[in-house]
Order: structure tokens, then sequence, then C-alpha cells
């Protein structure tokens, strides 16, 4: 009998306009262990919509003005190669601007 995938949980927090957009701010998503399939627990419980605001499908990776951090570190600096543990933030700010 083939073993279960490991499902872990993380805590998903949204900022600023994101916050507003998709009415929370903070939710608990069970995924498995990388980005990809946090993306795909993130589509089915958020939606499409949200995905293609955080991920270039085209590029295949995250967009570039999106801030992702995970437990505080740019997700950038870790792509592709990111690796979530059960209890990780997974912290989402829209695009920044200012004048």
């Amino acid at each position: 009998m083939p073993s279960k995938k490991e499902r872990i949980k993380v805590k998903l927090l949204l900022f600023a306009t994101l916050r507003d957009k998709y009415g929370f701010k903070e939710k608990i998503i069970e995924t498995g262990e990388t980005f990809q399939e946090l993306l795909e627990s993130v589509r089915r419980e958020i939606g499409e919509d949200f995905v293609n605001e955080l991920f270039d499908k085209e590029k295949n990776k995250i967009r570039d003005d999106r801030i992702i951090l995970i437990n505080g570190i740019h997700a950038k600096l870790k792509w592709p190669n990111i690796h979530l543990n059960d209890g990780d933030v997974v912290a989402i700010f829209p695009p920044i601007a200012g004048g």
C-alpha cells in the first residue's frame, strides 16, 4: 500500500488590498510541503483569481510585483526550491506604490 503524502498546515497572512479583496487577514491552509502544492491548496480554498495574483504560470515564477515571505524570508530567494514545514507562516503583500 503506497504511503500517504504528508499534509501540513501553514498560516497564510494577507495584507493591505489583498486582505480587503479576499475578506480575511489570516487563514490556516492544509497543504503539501512544496510551494506548488501550496498553490494548489490555495486554488481549491480561495480560488484561481487569487493564485493568478501571486504566480505567473507562463513564466513559472512568483510575480515580480508580489512580496511573499515564508517565516520572514523572501520566497524569491529560495525559488524554485521552496520547502514548507508544518506551522510555517506565509505572508503575502500586494504591489507597493508610493510617491
